[in-house]
């Protein structure tokens, strides 16, 4: 019924709801659900006055898992073209200024990590309710996509839809060559990350991959910048602490399963019970038996993941380019982000900020505080380690990704495989991908 709301970790629920109509509090829930989409009306008005080139046609439902979050469809007069515009608080555990210089900064960044297996932002701004408001918005303006996101395709959704009406009934699952490609096409997108110095982020989660022409694409980069964490994230540290590098592995590892089961994990590994529910996928079992159960007591890197034998093979025409890798350097790729002085300051003050808080949820004005004994222990277990994790992060070069975390054979045959397959991608026709140089302003 409307007005629904299910526990925090239920196919159906947004994040942060529980089932308050039970206890009588459903009435509350929605005024509050009404004043805060009173004051998010008010605020994106308050942006669209200073920025004449968008006009409002629509703001739509809930679509999307956080609460504090709206979407809106706006038109850009400029090309006269639909963009999907999107609302939410600033966090109280942003880890930056939310100014014009900050804005600057972000934007080239954003404009630096273009790729085909990433979603692009085109606008970013900073805005408050208007001129008595006291709360800080950021604006996010992104293509209009009409196919939804991977979370669509595998629940067979309207994406236009409210998240707790979409996504509450299990799915068949996708074609096992459909979770291949479009496995692949993620951890590509992961890999281009990885390799630009861009912090792990934990918003990999198949509600934030479009799907473009058939094509994955990664969105919600955004995120670890401005300090959201994911539903997932609190389950997923927990069981990671000792190792945060490895989270965007584990997130793929989740998506990998959804795609098959048509539900969601909600524990950090998959259970007996859960890799029984895809039987069907012996080779998807097995990548997710290398990630979670991983014989040298590990979670193995991206790169390991590509050279599996369920990925390693797989037709990338989108990344088809005019300039190919050349001479022996690993480091020689496709695609290239040319990070500034201010880009890269950034990148590490974001690796600053997560390094002490590590098994803590970052939160936005809707979110909830991890437990104190939980961030106590998690303080206590990591006080020795962060002046170390500091100093470690003054001397990181993010403009390129390390590769140490694999073994030496591994990373010799992977150097191998990555030169051949970008050479076999200038016999393939491209395939369109929209909007990939629109960065506004």
């Amino acid at each position: 019924m409307k007005g629904r709301r299910y526990s925090k970790y239920g196919h159906g629920g947004r994040y942060e709801y529980m089932a308050l109509e039970a206890e009588g509090g459903g009435a509350e829930r929605l005024e509050m659900e009404r004043k805060a989409k009173e004051e998010a009306n008010t605020a994106c008005s308050h942006y669209l006055k200073g920025c004449p080139r968008y006009t409002l046609l629509e703001h739509l439902k809930d679509i999307g898992s956080r609460v504090d979050k709206h979407w809106f469809v706006v038109r850009d007069t400029s090309v006269k073209t639909e963009r999907l515009l999107t609302l939410v608080p600033k966090s109280p555990s942003c880890p930056v200024k939310t100014d014009q210089e900050t804005r600057s900064t972000i934007l080239e960044l954003l404009l630096n990590l273009q790729h085909p297996y990433i979603y692009p932002v085109l606008d970013l701004e900073f805005t408050d309710t208007g001129p008595n408001g006291h709360g800080t918005y950021v604006v996010l303006v992104i293509p209009y996509n009409s196919k939804g996101s991977l979370k669509d395709l595998i629940y067979k959704s309207v994406w236009q839809d409210d998240w707790a009406d979409k996504y509450g009934e299990k799915s068949e699952g996708l074609p096992a060559s459909q979770v291949q490609r479009l496995g692949r096409q993620i951890l590509e997108a992961l890999l281009f990350l990885k390799e630009r110095g861009y912090p792990s982020c934990s918003h990999l989660h198949s509600g934030n991959i479009i799907i473009q022409n058939g094509v994955a694409r990664l969105s919600g980069l955004e995120n670890v910048l401005f300090g959201f964490t994911s539903r997932i994230y609190p389950v997923i540290s927990k069981s990671f602490r000792s190792d945060p590098s490895v989270i965007d592995v584990v997130c793929f590892g989740h998506v990998l399963f959804e795609m098959c089961a048509g539900y969601e994990l909600t524990v950090a590994v998959p259970t007996t019970a859960n890799l029984l529910d895809i039987a069907s996928y012996p080779q998807v079992v097995e990548v997710l038996e290398f990630i979670f159960n991983n014989p040298k007591q590990r979670c193995p890197s991206i790169e390991e993941l590509l050279l599996s034998d369920f990925f390693r093979n797989i037709d990338l025409r989108e990344m088809r380019a005019t300039s190919l890798p050349v001479g022996p350097s690993f480091r020689t790729q496709v695609y290239h982000a040319h990070l500034t002085a201010s880009t890269v300051a950034l990148l590490n003050d974001i690796k600053r900020h997560q390094r002490p808080r590590r098994g803590r949820r970052s939160q936005s004005s809707s979110t909830e505080a991890t437990s104190p004994a939980v961030s106590q222990q998690h303080s206590d277990s990591e006080e020795g380690k962060d002046s170390d994790c500091e100093r470690m992060d003054e001397e990181e070069d993010v403009t390129g990704g390390s590769h140490e975390d694999s073994d030496t054979d591994t990373q010799t045959e992977y150097i191998e495989h990555r030169h051949l397959s970008l050479h076999l991608y200038q016999n393939l026709s491209p395939v369109k991908l929209e909007d990939d140089h629109e960065m506004i302003r």
